[in-house]
């Protein structure tokens, strides 16, 4: 074991309450300790800088495709002086994060690395979108490992929500309410297709299995069997209480909150529309036929050429008018006029 390997493992030992309500600062570290195995520099303490820490960011920004945004590089940020406050406090190394501008750090940062700046009812990008649920499934897998006690149970069943229904938006864009409202007989082949707004959509296999594992965990603890009238999330959060559509823009800043995305603040709530704005925005990049993006939505011609083809790059201006003249050639009377 590495010297700084040797420290993390203090660290998590000596500072379980902290890390109790910290879940990110646990993955945080983590991921740092191994960008040192990487570099060559886990037994060389004394050397390790902020500049080491902001490489450290850069490794996993470039090469990593992680810690994409400014929230997220603060969260790292905010592990790490734990980590070497700790450090420091037990006299083990002196604490790196002293006698610097911490603000003008950050900025730094974000514009050495362009880190994109946080979402509110814009869109998320697709490799947000992805940090966020690798973050999720992480931080499942971390609680499912220690164990959790009522409180934490209720925190766990709202990550499986939050799960289930970020991947389902993404699949399916749909508004909030309509998925909020999704019953059991709108499953079709062992969960493998989903029945919305009148369109049959695919469901991937992964997401398939994690349907199927949340009805199993709540028929277990609601103690009987899920009928086909019932409401999918209702159903999944019976055991807890009523579940309303509208509590999942407090489960989304809790998620968030926990993995570190977000500072904790006073609010109460983040809106998911993010997550959808996010999927439409990538079907209209990937030129979905509007007709088909406007069924699975809900959401009309007007709106979308307002709201989405209306702030499409040029270069995708320039396939659509591309691509218009090509159908338009394809017709028999071309050739004529």
């Amino acid at each position: 074991m590495s010297e700084m390997e040797r420290y993390r493992d203090m660290y998590f030992e000596d500072c379980v309450e902290l890390l109790k309500n910290k879940h990110s600062y646990r993955k945080h570290v983590d991921k740092f300790i191994d960008y040192l195995k990487k570099a060559g520099l886990e037994n060389r303490p004394k050397v390790i800088d902020k500049k080491v820490v902001e490489d450290c960011i850069g490794y996993y920004r470039l090469e990593r495709g992680e810690l994409n945004t400014r929230s997220t590089m603060e969260a790292h940020l905010e592990a790490l002086k734990s980590f070497y406050d700790y450090l420091s406090r037990t006299d083990k190394l002196p604490d790196i994060f002293t006698d610097y501008d911490y603000k003008d750090y950050k900025e730094e940062i974000v514009k050495k690395y362009e880190l994109s700046e946080p979402v509110e009812r814009g869109s998320f990008k697709c490799e947000e979108i992805i940090e966020i649920l690798a973050a999720m499934e992480e931080l499942m897998e971390q609680s499912l490992e220690e164990g959790f006690g009522i409180r934490d149970e209720e925190r766990y069943l709202q990550r499986i929500i939050m799960r289930l229904f970020i991947k389902i938006t993404l699949i399916a864009p749909a508004k909030r309410n309509i998925i909020g409202q999704i019953k059991m007989n709108d499953f079709e082949g062992n969960f493998k297709i989903l029945n919305i707004n009148k369109i049959k959509i695919n469901i991937p296999c992964g997401l398939s299995r994690d349907i199927i594992q949340a009805i199993q965990y709540a028929e277990c603890k609601n103690g009987k069997r899920a009928g086909k009238t019932d409401k999918f999330f209702e159903f999944i959060y019976r055991h807890k209480g009523k579940f309303t559509d509208e509590s999942l823009n407090t489960w989304f800043l809790n998620l968030l909150q926990d993995i570190g995305y977000i500072e904790k603040t006073k609010r109460r709530t983040y809106p998911v529309e993010p997550i959808r704005n996010g999927a439409i925005s990538i079907m209209v990049n990937n030129m979905v036929n509007p007709l088909l993006i406007s069924k699975i939505t809900g959401i009309g011609f007007s709106r979308l050429e307002t709201q989405y083809y209306g702030t499409m790059k040029s270069e995708y201006k320039d396939y659509l008018d591309k691509n218009i003249n090509k159908a338009i050639a394809q017709n028999e009377y071309y050739s004529y006029i």
